[in-house]
């Protein structure tokens, strides 16, 4: 083996993970996803950014300095294509996909990865939160997604955050690249293919992943024709009888069956992520639903992380949530 052979093995088993990010004239969104990735506890990672445009995210990347931040432009057209190219460079034992205008919040997102999945055959994900930017009443509102997912849900909705998941690279060797006719379903596709394989689905712990909501790509637009083609060949191709859907919509579905509006349903519980100015304002909180929950003598579970409060409501002695949990998540909610 030559000597560059020889640098580049090395090099790959140094690599945990291979992030893989295509972007599209989104360089101000591009930087703070990249930022995320900058900002991790554990350094054996590699970011391959996809430019699919006129070149202002390879430009944008190339500009941060770091080696680990790698640019190409796409060798073909669109989404699928990009993320094929950066396949091909792939390196790293791990992929996990980062869109452009997601991010990860959790600064030790790649360790608990290594932690909790690092090594096995496994398709891992993670929940996080829907974060609003688009224009309007609830511009800059979080909402938790934390939904569950299993090989036989996976064939009825996806309820996998596309900038969770994360496999290892040999998946590709076995089952090769991203179907390109598929469009902005090749990653549930892909996932199916996985499970199909025997690669077992493994939730990480904890919320880590920030899904932003805008202008290009709210609920409206779910049905556009490229989309509604794309996916009527993946629900053919998989024979499944859908109907289609994007995050946003299978979030407010399964919130809205699941308890009050905000709030969903976790491990059997009404899970709701409460965000404050600071500590301060996260106790004042705590304090007044304590309030509320001795005046009730029913308690909830209580998670404080600096200036975010989570709650989780559920009736113990019922093994279940019942309307007094609804009830309580109500008035809990109006005391923040």
């Amino acid at each position: 083996m030559s000597g560059r052979g020889v640098d580049e093995a090395r090099a790959e088993v140094r690599l945990f993970a291979s992030i893989i990010t295509p972007t599209l004239g989104r360089p101000e969104t591009l930087r703070r996803a990249l930022a995320s990735v900058l900002a991790q506890d554990m350094a054996e990672w590699e970011v391959i950014v996809v430019d699919d445009g006129e070149g202002e995210g390879a430009e944008a990347a190339e500009a941060i300095g770091d080696p680990r931040i790698r640019a190409h432009r796409s060798t073909g057209v669109g989404q699928v294509d990009a993320r094929n190219s950066a396949l091909v460079h792939a390196r790293g034992a791990f992929v996990c996909w980062l869109d452009d205008d997601d991010w990860w919040e959790d600064p030790g997102h790649l360790s608990r990865l290594r932690r909790e999945a690092g090594g096995r055959r496994v398709l891992a994900f993670r929940g996080g939160w829907i974060v609003y930017e688009a224009a309007g009443e609830v511009a800059g509102r979080r909402e938790v997604f934390d939904h569950p997912a299993s090989e036989r849900s996976l064939r009825r909705d996806n309820t996998i955050l596309t900038s969770s998941i994360a496999y290892p690279r040999a998946a590709h060797r076995e089952l090769g690249l991203l179907d390109r006719e598929l469009g902005g379903y090749c990653d549930w596709d892909f996932m199916l293919r996985m499970c199909d394989a025997g690669f077992a689905l493994r939730k990480l712990s904890g919320l880590g992943v920030c899904y932003s909501i805008h202008g290009s790509n709210a609920s409206a637009e779910a049905a556009s024709p490229a989309r509604r083609a794309g996916f009527e060949r993946f629900a053919a191709k998989h024979s499944l009888e859908i109907e289609i859907s994007n995050h946003l919509g299978i979030h407010k579905m399964r919130s809205a069956m699941s308890g009050p509006q905000g709030w969903s349903e976790v491990d059997g519980a009404l899970e709701r992520e409460f965000a404050f100015e600071g500590f301060p304002q996260a106790i004042a909180f705590v304090n007044r639903v304590a309030e509320l929950a001795e005046a009730e003598d029913h308690h909830p579970d209580i998670t404080i992380s600096y200036s975010r409060v989570t709650l989780r409501w559920r009736s113990h002695s019922a093994d279940a949530i019942t309307e007094r949990d609804r009830e309580l998540a109500l008035r809990s909610a109006a005391l923040g």
